[in-house]
């Protein structure tokens, strides 16, 4: 990993000289004491109060404050004993699961001391403990636990368990745990599993541990926020409210002194707002009153309404005069010429009809005359005699064009007026003049049902009584002559009478156009008072407005006043001051814990064959140190983004060792699968640096990964690490059920050995069915002890079961001494004979082993392992001398 160009860093000494006195003092008194005292606290707020203009100046000569020798900027260990904890806390077991996934409420995970492994195939429950312990504990990101969803849950599920926590001192107390509770104790513990991987990598996430040097920030950071709860709280308590949020709310409220209530600030000089506050009442309150009465009398003249009346009357008489005029010229000499017209053109119509009518070719002879057929036929006659004319040179014709005999002169003037008659217009002019009089007739009827009456409650007639009641008078007794000539000429009418206009009487209806054009210039001559009354009303209400702020006057000065006190506080700028607070804490992060993370980082990184180069940056946020991973070669790029999933998880693996061993407050770590996709050569660097981890710290991992617990199990004895390793199982479909030290990798030398001890522990008091038992599953275990000699030391793990590779530069330690194999053979059969596996003879029941045999047998073996460790030994040093003598420089791996 590369480390980061530094750039120039302002020492906390010149940087402090710069702040006012009151910040200083907060660092002063911060430096000089492990907390601070509420008196102190007051003091600081004082000496802020001061700053600020709230307050005098605080009594008595102010200390001197120097920096010098007090703050240091050279890089420093990180390690702090005071952040220590000698004696480390350690989860001894989790049990009680309840309502996660669907893991066995009896579930129990054991931990020891050191190193404890976890063995389960996929679906055995190992990813719901580990989401469980992501929670509890301390893990990047947040992860979703369900409950069972395969039965009927409690209506609000909640995920909890048991931890049994030792304390250090030896004492241990049950934590319960229930999902989304913070509990210190259990964040002392990390966790890493699949979904850190990404975390760790690409986001930028915050440093869990602080050096006591860089402490001092988180110290002053906290005294700021105390002050400024302080100077918030006074503020609350000199809260004013305005008093002149609800006293201006109309839309008239638009004078000079509601405009100025409405604009009251922090910068409003007290005299100006005393102007708007100075209501006398002896001299003001008479002003109010004469105004309100002038106000009410121009109000009084309702010009407004008098317009609109008159406007009203004219409408009123000019619709009566329409009216009256109509009926007026109904009867004038036109009208009379064109009614007499009428009826004098039906009586010459009528005769010409008579002259013309059907009833004159009625002889007596055909007795349909005047039927459609027989108009029908006179025209087709007409039609085919004017056809025939023209054919014979435009002559009359002497023969009748039906029966062709000849014409007597009667039937020549009988087809004359035949012809005569179908050109005759007079009876359809006869019809429409009838119509004509239909209509004439009509439109006097209904003359007579609108007829004028001049009813008192009509309003033209109303205004014209009122305005000349004489000539009202008049026109009533000539429009009843008028009516008796409308009578007349409807029954002339009616009787095809001509009419007359010598009883129509001459009406003037000018009268009534003097009358409106009096009431135009009537109303022409009114003047609007409403802007006088507005002029008047503004003066009112300056007045009532001055009245409403003068009895709130010393209510509005201490609002005033708070406002002006309030704006002081406003030159302070506590985010501004954390976030350099924030700032300095991160440039002394990157100098006293910076190289250190560095440096660190890139030995975990080595240890887990990382060969490429990661670029840490540092940022302050809200309080924190946050740190961020690019590849020096893409830093546009998340590593993600260039990574193999392999080394993806190797590099987030390198981070999160390095923040736990900075962490002086870790107490033990926990690995869900942490060789996911990775090769079996880096699956084996992790198995040994997490081997070695389990020396300083609890380790806890889970994994379905075969050769990694192999892996894991060679490293802790390689280290003479003590640990444990069970196995979680499904029984019945039921996920979580541990089995306690039967993993599939127990099958170590140490381990068998002392599985075949632990058989017949407290032999003697055991009945003898049960001693039968016990010993039969001590020499199993010594015989597959033997079987592990062979693996592990006579063959010098050259090969092994759970690996996928042969070591043959182990071959070198391989005890090639032909007596010590046959020894080993010979006594694994021998043990074999002894073995409950096989069906035992009657001979053999009569002589069963016995405790004797086996510790004979038991004897033999630790001679034998002991003659072979010292051959290994010896095997071991003659490899180490040809080494150095490189004899085998180009040995394989």
């Amino acid at each position: 990993m590369s480390t980061d160009k530094g750039t120039p860093v302002e020492s906390l000494e010149t940087w402090l000289l710069n702040k006012p006195f009151w910040e200083q003092y907060v660092w002063k008194l911060n430096l000089e004491n492990e907390s601070l005292t509420d008196e102190d606290v007051d003091l600081c707020y004082k000496y802020l109060s001061e700053y600020l203009g709230l307050i005098d100046p605080v009594p008595g000569t102010k200390p001197e404050i120097s920096f010098k020798n007090e703050i240091f900027t050279d890089t420093v260990n990180t390690e702090d004993a005071s952040d220590s904890c000698p004696q480390k806390k350690k989860i001894i077991e989790v049990k009680d699961f309840f309502d996660v996934n669907a893991i066995s409420g009896s579930c129990s995970i054991k931990l020891g001391s050191n190193l404890t492994l976890i063995y389960g195939e996929n679906g055995s429950g190992k990813s719901g403990v580990s989401r469980l312990l992501c929670n509890a504990c301390f893990s990047r990101g947040e992860r979703e636990i369900l409950p069972n969803v395969k039965v009927a849950s409690i209506p609000e599920p909640q995920a909890k368990a048991t931890f049994v926590i030792n304390d250090g001192s030896g004492s241990t107390q049950d934590i319960e745990y229930s999902l989304g509770d913070n509990i210190d104790d259990l964040k002392c513990f990390s966790v890493f599993d699949s979904e850190s991987v990404l975390i760790h990598l690409d986001q930028s996430n915050n440093v869990n541990f602080t050096p006591a040097q860089i402490k001092i920030f988180d110290k002053v950071a906290e005294t700021i926020s105390k002050i400024e709860e302080k100077l918030l709280n006074e503020k609350n308590e000199k809260k004013m409210d305005n008093p002149f949020t609800s006293m201006f709310l109309s839309d008239d409220a638009t004078s000079d002194t509601a405009l100025f209530c409405k604009g009251i600030s922090a910068s409003t000089e007290v005299a100006d707002f005393l102007k708007h506050a100075n209501f006398n009442t002896a001299i003001d309150e008479p002003k109010i009153a004469d105004l309100i009465k002038q106000i009410d009398e121009k109000k009084k003249l309702d010009i407004t309404k008098k317009k609109a009346q008159l406007a009203s009357d004219r409408q009123n008489l000019t619709a009566l005069k329409s009216t009256l005029q109509s009926t007026i010229d109904r009867f004038t000499e036109v009208k009379r010429d064109f009614i007499n017209k009428i009826i004098s053109d039906i009586a010459e119509k009528k005769k010409i009809v008579e002259t013309l009518s059907i009833q004159s070719f009625n002889d007596g002879v055909i007795k349909t005359i005047g039927s459609l057929e027989w108009k029908a036929l006179i025209t087709t006659a007409k039609a085919f005699y004017d056809n025939e004319k023209v054919a014979n040179e435009n002559t009359e014709l002497d023969h009748c064009i039906l029966c062709h005999q000849e014409l007597s002169s009667n039937a020549k003037i009988l087809f004359q007026k035949y012809w005569q008659f179908l050109e005759s217009k007079a009876e359809a002019e006869l019809v429409v003049l009838i119509s004509q009089q239909k209509t004439a007739l009509e439109n006097l009827k209904s003359a007579k049902t609108l007829y004028p009456k001049f009813l008192a409650t009509d309003a033209g007639v109303k205004i014209l009584n009122e305005e000349n009641s004489t000539y009202l008078s008049e026109l009533k007794v000539q429009f009843s002559t008028v009516s008796d000539v409308l009578n007349d000429w409807i029954d002339k009418l009616e009787k095809s009478d001509p009419v007359s206009t010598e009883s129509v009487p001459t009406i003037n209806l000018e009268k009534i156009t003097e009358i409106i054009n009096a009431k135009t210039t009537e109303e022409s001559k009114l003047v609007d008072p409403s802007v006088e009354i507005a002029t008047l009303t503004a003066k009112l209400n300056s007045l009532k407005h001055r009245k409403e702020v003068t009895t709130v006057k010393d209510a509005a000065l201490e609002y005033l006043s708070f406002l002006k006190w309030s704006s002081k506080t406003g030159s302070v700028s506590f985010s501004g001051i954390k976030m350099a607070i924030t700032k300095k804490r991160t440039e002394s992060f990157l100098v006293r814990v910076g190289n250190s993370y560095r440096g660190v980082f890139n030995q975990e990184l080595a240890s887990l064959g990382c060969d490429f180069n990661l670029v840490m940056n540092t940022s302050g946020e809200r309080g924190n140190t946050v740190k961020e991973y690019r590849l020096d070669f893409a830093e546009d790029y998340n590593p993600s983004q260039i990574l193999s999933e392999g080394e993806q998880n190797a590099c987030s693996l390198a981070d999160f060792l390095t923040e736990i061993q900075l962490d002086n407050k870790n107490c033990g770590i926990i690995f869900d699968d942490p060789v996911t996709s990775l090769d079996h050569k880096r699956k084996d660097k992790i198995a040994e640096r997490l081997t070695k981890e389990a020396d300083q710290r609890q380790v806890l991992i889970l994994t379905h990964d075969m050769v990694f617990m192999s892996q894991l199990v060679k490293y802790a004895n390689k280290f003479n690490i003590p640990f444990g390793a069970h196995w979680m199982k499904k029984v019945d479909g039921i996920p979580g059920c541990v089995e306690d030290n039967a993993s599939p990798k127990l099958a170590t030398l140490a381990n068998l050995k002392t599985k075949a001890q632990e058989a017949v522990k407290d032999f003697n008091t055991l009945d003898s069915t049960t001693q039968e038992i016990h010993l039969g599953s001590a020499f199993d275990y010594l015989r597959s002890a033997c079987e592990a000699l062979i693996e592990e030391v006579l063959f010098a793990g050259t090969i092994q079961r759970y690996d996928d590779h042969i070591k043959v530069q182990n071959l070198e330690e391989v005890v090639f001494d032909k007596d010590l194999a046959l020894k080993i053979t010979d006594l694994h059969g021998r043990v074999s004979g002894f073995l409950l596996a096989h069906n035992r003879s009657d001979l053999q029941r009569e002589n069963i082993p016995q405790l004797s045999d086996f510790e004979s047998f038991q004897k033999e073996f630790n001679e034998l392992e002991t003659s072979l460790r010292g051959s290994l030994k010896t095997a071991r040093s003659e490899r180490s001398q040809r080494k150095e003598e490189k004899v085998t420089a180009q040995a394989g791996w």
